[in-house]
């Protein structure tokens, strides 16, 4: 595995963070990856994303650099918890109460991104009406910090349905989070994402230099 120069240098000229997503690699191929950032390189570099618990506890990576994007299961939260700082998909009013209730009882804190649905041919994930009720219920909790928007998007579309998509995103956030940053795209679009302006990308197999 040798990491992808050129891409860490594009999101060196931009004002973008890179989320790299370990969740394809085992331990050692993930420690591996990770060595290879310089210092300089690390600046870009917000944290690591995750979607397994197995994985989790055979990796136990840092607490705070690691992030976990995924359906949440309510029996599985008690270890997100112990192994993520970062929740990104957190999509449900339950799941707010039932994380508060854990870290209370862990004396822990989470940061939490609200996964809202911006593709309606979805039914799924927080719909953008329901943003205020999500805003208000997290406004009366003490361990969860909620700090930025993620987003599920299209997998398959056009650059400028995409480009909506992260303007769209923008626009929320202007609205309900103004000095809060937007979490979206992947491998298969970070260029446009980094155009965009889009302050956290996801990026997976682009990190693996051909």
């Amino acid at each position: 595995m040798k990491l992808n120069k050129k891409l860490i240098e594009e999101f060196k000229n931009s004002e973008s963070k890179l989320l790299a997503v370990t969740k394809y690699w085992n331990l050692d191929e993930t420690n591996e990856l990770i060595s290879q950032f310089s210092e300089e390189d690390a600046e870009i570099l917000v944290g690591l994303w995750e979607n397994r618990v197995d994985s989790l506890k055979e990796k136990e990576l840092e607490r705070e650099a690691t992030h976990f994007i995924w359906n949440i299961q309510t029996k599985e939260i008690k270890y997100i918890l112990q192994y993520c700082g970062t929740i990104h998909s957190l999509d449900n009013i339950k799941q707010i109460r039932k994380i508060e209730e854990i870290c209370g009882k862990q004396n822990n804190w989470v940061k939490v991104f609200l996964q809202i649905n911006i593709d309606p041919t979805k039914e799924w994930w927080i719909k953008i009406e329901e943003i205020p009720k999500f805003l208000e219920e997290l406004s009366e909790v003490e361990n969860i910090s909620l700090i930025w928007f993620s987003a599920i998007w299209k997998w398959e579309c056009s650059e400028e349905e995409k480009r909506k998509e992260f303007k769209l995103l923008k626009q929320l956030r202007s609205k309900y989070l103004q000095n809060w940053i937007v979490s979206a795209g992947t491998s298969r679009d970070y260029k446009i994402a980094i155009e965009e302006e889009i302050e956290i990308i996801r990026v997976g197999n682009s990190l693996i230099e051909e």
